[in-house]
């Protein structure tokens, strides 16, 4: 089975940028293209409950998936964060079949706090995930790895969202991390990085210092990746999608 590609809307932010485009507008363009899957951005989203709900409408009727990025943890000083019920009410708004956040500051798994996460995965048929972000606090594969444990240990039914370039934020080598976190993980992030004068940026598909090729080969075929990372302005973006696409589904 060929793995599936999904766009993560992120490949368009300059667009959203400068014209203030909802991401509604681009469902049919994503679909053109050949994506079966959308991860939308909380953040780029305009007109609340109302853009949500003509996202879900679009996207059912283009036949796409819609995957939910959220910009918020998990916990917050080890207590689930008290917006993750509004977050996932958002995701079933759009008929999203997937939530994405990162971790926050897990300190444990209590009575209450499983009970707290378990009635959220039970009252939406959503899937939770969890994002590396770019803190070795936060976002390690040893944290992470750690979480699922416990998370397992509980019956709590929550993947990991593997983002190959986030590592090199950390120090941390992403070969060795998809080896150390490839059994929890149930989506990724494709977005290359390159160290420059001004730091670590984002870069190219294949101009990173990630070899992308030889790192989505060490995660499963039924493991879900999307396209996460600027790719230009205006018909630029547009180009460098298809091509980026056609690219990643030769591999």
């Amino acid at each position: 089975m060929a793995r599936e590609i999904g766009l993560n809307t992120l490949a368009y932010m300059h667009r959203f940028a400068d014209s203030k485009v909802e991401q509604k507008e681009i469902l049919q363009e994503i679909k053109g293209m050949g994506f079966p899957i959308v991860e939308v951005r909380r953040e780029y989203i305009l007109s609340g409950k109302t853009e949500m709900k003509e996202i879900a409408q679009r996207a059912s009727a283009s036949g796409l998936k819609v995957f939910y990025s959220v910009p918020a943890e998990l916990f917050t000083a080890g207590v689930l964060n008290a917006q993750m019920g509004n977050y996932f009410e958002e995701a079933s708004l759009m008929g999203a079949v997937q939530l994405k956040v990162t971790l926050g500051e897990f300190r444990g798994f209590t009575a209450k706090l499983t009970e707290e996460v378990r009635q959220l995965l039970t009252a939406y048929p959503i899937r939770l995930t969890i994002e590396n972000d770019q803190s070795a606090e936060k976002g390690s594969p040893a944290v992470l790895m750690g979480f699922i444990a416990e998370a397992r240990k509980a019956s709590l039914d929550i993947g990991l969202t593997f983002d190959t370039g986030n590592f090199i934020y950390i120090d941390s080598d992403p070969f060795v991390a998809a080896k150390e976190m490839r059994d929890a993980v149930t989506y990724i992030h494709i977005k290359n990085v390159a160290v420059t004068e001004n730091g670590i940026t984002l870069s190219g598909l294949e101009s990173g210092l990630v070899d992308m090729r030889r790192l989505l080969s060490l995660f499963p075929d039924s493991v879900p990746a999307s396209i996460e990372y600027p790719c230009g302005v205006g018909d630029e973006a547009t180009k460098t999608i298809i091509a980026d696409y056609k690219k990643i589904r030769s591999w």
